[in-house]
């Protein structure tokens, strides 16, 4: 079964599943709910068996006697220089010792490829586990899956186009101008580290590959899922990427006071006004605490709700504010607005499409000293840079201060009614 049949399968279902449940047949709902979860078993089996054909199809052992035929049978099919020697299971053992119980890489191992920067205190992660990373960045990092992915060379400066061109009318005799694309910006990504560091005690006592392969990529996932959520916002450029919070090109900054932050009068007159027609796709981006504290039930003048959960069927809750989707993200990336300092950012508005994440995904691990604690620790690098191509679409939105407050209303009566309506929701 392709990804493509098990989504069309997967998606005919669930419109079944709520046609059923906005109806109240619960019965027949539980039927769907089996099926959907019957087929969801049924394609994690048939790709965790192709993963598992394709590592086995990579790993085929090779004698030397074969090795040095040159010609003979089948010697046309084997060829060594193809096989990727850092995903064999002498390797994956190998590295499972290094990062568990510091033991040193085979030299043979070593600087094997010319592409390799592995050093004596450094060990390659091998393909596998790499990959298995990857996968997880993709289906757990929210922030991550949205972010464009591309792995240019750094230093490479790149043009961001403002392609605006224009249709005329033309005469038989008269051709239309040419239309110049200029080019009005550039960036350029570096080669900054991440390191995700992970203490030696967790993986000591592992014993099997496996073991050692799920708890690695396990950590690893999260760690790198965190340091890129809090670059995408928050990262300062130097050393580490650039996150939108920083960057100097992002003009667009609103500040909102209390009343304000809880009136959909003051979002709409301040916030949605100044979104372009171009980055209406945008989402918002805020703390957890911000949107179950400030938004969720937030009405409208006509006592309309703007801010929405929607509790789904399949586990996964969405959020919306204004007919526009609310990501939240953990409080150590857009603090909350209750315990916020003023002018510090508690939302974004942005579409993380235009946020180039630059890295080729190679990582190697290394050991590293805690001397503060005298523990040794084992470290993930990744060598990546981000920021934001296109900052035009991006609002910042800050905490004002109280005391600058100024309620803003479209009218006596519609403020009255929409500080009762807040009083009440907030009481």
């Amino acid at each position: 079964m392709t990804r493509e049949e098990y989504l069309n399968q997967r998606n005919q279902l669930m419109n079944q599943a709520k046609g059923f449940v906005d109806n109240g047949n619960t019965e027949e709902f539980n039927k769907i709910k089996s099926q959907v979860e019957a087929l969801d078993a049924k394609y994690e089996s048939e790709a965790t068996a192709q993963a598992n054909y394709a590592a086995l199809n990579n790993s085929a052992v090779v004698s030397p006697e074969l090795q040095n035929l040159g010609g003979g049978i089948g010697g046309d099919q084997i060829n060594d220089n193809t096989q990727d020697i850092f995903d064999t299971e002498e390797y994956k053992t190998a590295f499972m010792n290094f990062a568990c119980r510091n033991k040193p890489i085979p030299a043979k191992f070593m600087n094997v490829a010319a592409t390799s920067t592995t050093a004596d205190t450094g060990a390659v992660i091998p393909t596998t586990m790499i990959r298995e990373i990857i996968r997880g960045l993709k289906e757990r990092g929210i922030i991550f899956q949205q972010l464009r992915h591309m792995n240019i060379q750094g230093g490479v400066e790149i043009p961001i186009l403002d392609l605006a061109p224009t249709a005329k009318w033309v005469t038989e005799s008269a051709a239309s101008e040419d239309q110049k694309v200029e080019s009005k910006k550039s960036i350029s990504f570096s080669y900054h580290m991440l390191e995700c560091k992970i203490a030696q005690s967790i993986l000591v006592n592992v014993v099997t590959i496996d073991e050692f392969q799920n708890l690695f990529v396990e950590l690893a996932t999260e760690a790198i899922i965190a340091a890129v959520e809090q670059g995408v916002f928050k990262g300062t450029g130097t050393g580490q990427m650039k996150g939108v919070c920083k960057d100097e090109r992002v003009t667009k900054k609103v500040s909102l006071a209390p009343a304000d932050f809880a009136s959909y009068s003051g979002w709409k007159k301040n916030v949605f006004a100044k979104i372009p027609k171009k980055y209406q796709k945008g989402k918002f981006f805020m703390a957890q605490g911000t949107f179950e504290g400030y938004i969720d039930g937030m009405v409208d003048s006509t006592g309309q709700p703007v801010g929405r959960t929607n509790y789904g069927i399949d586990g996964n809750t969405k959020y919306s504010f204004g007919g526009k989707p609310v990501e939240t993200v953990e409080d150590d990336v857009l603090t909350p607005y209750d315990t916020a300092e003023d002018n510090e950012v508690v939302a974004v508005f942005m579409d993380l499409k235009n946020y180039i994440f630059n890295s080729n995904m190679e990582m190697t691990v290394v050991h590293w000293i805690d001397h503060d604690t005298n523990k040794k620790k084992t470290k993930v690098m990744l060598v990546c840079d981000g920021k934001a191509a296109d900052t035009e679409g991006i609002i910042l939105i800050t905490k004002g201060a109280a005391a600058a407050a100024a309620l803003m209303t479209d009218g006596p009566d519609e403020g009255k009614k929409s500080s009762e309506t807040e009083d009440t929701k907030h009481a």
